[in-house]
């Protein structure tokens, strides 16, 4: 289960039209990574791809960029 997220913004100072306050808003969902977790709950994964998806985040993280 993933935390909650609560996600607010107010118009008013920087922000002064409908427009920016709806790109303020989803900024904030993606950097929360709301969409990201609804994308990944949205279909069944099975432990295979969780593990497959894992280790190749692993592999990613731990490279360098000069190594091929």
């Amino acid at each position: 289960m993933s935390k909650p997220v609560n996600v607010s913004v107010e118009l008013g100072g920087r922000v002064k039209s409908v427009d920016q306050l709806i790109r303020k808003f989803l900024k904030r969902c993606k950097y929360e990574g709301f969409l990201r977790d609804v994308r990944s709950r949205s279909r069944y994964e099975s432990k295979s791809e969780k593990r497959r998806r894992k280790k190749h985040a692993a592999i990613k993280r731990t490279s360098k960029k000069g190594d091929s």
